[in-house]
């Protein structure tokens, strides 16, 4: 082991082999050298001039470690025992040093930090093959494995010591701000930035962990992609069938009205009430076509803005072009649309109206408007023409109804013109003068 001693003014005064070894100095060097300013960097100087007060005062050998510094410059760790020895009058005559050279054991330790970091490092990323894994501390990546490189695009050379918040950012379904800072556990959806621009939607599962002797956090971070994919079709799905059930709901409420052949007008009137219900519009008018005029037939909700029996012309303007173009005509905006004076003065916004057909004949239209602007849809439409059809009917009923009156009120008059000229022929014969 080597062994110093030295005055107390810091010049050496003898030494063994094992310390010149140490210093790298020859014998002849080390002699009288002032071993405190030469053997000892200055970083350490403060602490070995304690160490010797402190030993002056108590007189018990100080034990503490140093660097020692050699002759090419170099510095090796060392654990120092220093004693003193004094005279009879308790002066100190000398101090004189064991010195234990601790690279080895300072080699040992470093390689043994160094395994128990490869042993830490290797249980977090057992089980994580098909997973990312990302350590975080301060939020910045400090390990990564494989799969969450190949996740992000990035070597995961390039990952560590990147920022966190550069590679997560808030998912569609939202996520709280401490996740991004590295200071939450839990479980989050976000979406991860690859390297070309693109993302994923990924699910992180986090959560507090100590590594490399610091606090950290683990990232699980599994690829749910496809899996929001597949959600999202699920709920886009179960829109369209509750959107479906709605319409057959108002198919069925619209179909099961009858039509009373007895009572067509009070059919027609059923029939607008209800449809302007299930496509929430404020008015609804059934309006009969004869030649090139079209006239109302039955109106619902208008009041007095639109009369009950309209009377419009065949042409270019709504309700006449759905005769013309025989087809279902949406107007989004009443104001800058063709529309008909009357229906502009009325106060409504939107308009949708198809034709009324008996076989391939347009015997009418049938029209709602909104009072709110309206976007085109395609379930509208489909109300209206099943309305239509029924609306057909009770016009049909209707004519020949309002016909058998019109028979029936020629047979009366040709009746009385009978019964008079009766009634003056007899009047003629000669007894009757």
């Amino acid at each position: 082991m080597p062994f110093v001693a030295g005055y107390p003014d810091g010049k050496t005064m003898a030494f063994n082999e094992a310390f010149t070894k140490l210093s790298g100095y020859s014998e002849d060097e080390l002699r009288g050298m002032p071993w405190v300013l030469y053997l000892t960097p200055s970083e350490c100087q403060d602490r070995e001039a304690q160490a010797m007060e402190e030993l002056r005062k108590t007189g018990q050998p100080q034990f503490y470690e140093k660097w020692h510094l050699n002759k090419d410059g170099s510095k090796t760790p060392v654990e120092v025992i220093l004693c003193q020895t004094n005279d009879k009058d308790g002066k100190v005559q000398y101090y004189y040093a064991l010195i234990r050279d601790l690279s080895e054991k300072k080699k040992a330790e470093k390689l043994e930090k160094e395994l128990q970091e490869i042993k830490e490092r290797n249980q977090y990323m057992i089980g994580t093959a098909f997973e990312g894994l990302a350590i975080v501390q301060e939020g910045k990546i400090v390990e990564v494995n494989e799969h969450y490189a190949s996740m992000t695009g990035y070597d995961t050379g390039e990952l560590i010591g990147m920022s966190l918040s550069s590679l997560v950012t808030p998912g569609l379904r939202g996520m709280v701000s401490p996740q991004l800072s590295g200071a939450a556990e839990g479980t989050f959806e976000v979406m991860l930035n690859r390297r070309d621009g693109k993302t994923l939607t990924v699910e992180i599962v986090s959560r507090d962990i100590m590594y490399k002797g610091k606090e950290a956090r683990m990232d699980r971070v599994r690829d749910i992609t496809e899996k929001r994919k597949a959600q999202e079709d699920k709920e886009s799905l179960m829109k369209q069938l509750s959107s479906v059930s709605e319409e057959l709901s108002e198919l069925k409420q619209l179909s099961s009205i009858p039509v009373n052949a007895a009572a067509p007008q009070q059919t027609l009137e059923t029939l607008l009430r209800n449809l302007a219900q299930v496509t929430r519009a404020e008015g609804a008018m059934v309006m009969g076509r004869k030649g090139d005029s079209l006239t109302g037939r039955a109106s619902y909700g208008f009041g007095e803005a639109v009369p009950a029996d309209l009377t419009e012309s065949v042409g270019e303007e709504f309700p006449g072009k759905i005769v013309k173009e025989d087809r279902a005509v949406f107007v989004e905006s009443v104001q800058y649309g063709e529309v008909s004076s009357a229906l502009k003065s009325s106060g409504s916004k939107s308009l949708l109206g198809v034709p009324i057909k008996q076989g391939s004949d347009i015997i009418g239209v049938l029209f709602v408007a909104w009072d709110d602007p309206r976007t085109e849809n395609d379930r509208d439409p489909k109300l209206l023409e099943m309305v239509a059809d029924r609306c057909a009917s009770a016009l049909v009923t209707q004519s020949l109804s309002e016909r058998d009156q019109a028979d029936e009120e020629v047979g009366r008059s040709l009746s009385e013109i009978k019964s008079t000229l009766s009634s003056a022929l007899k009047f003629g014969e000669p007894n009757n003068r």
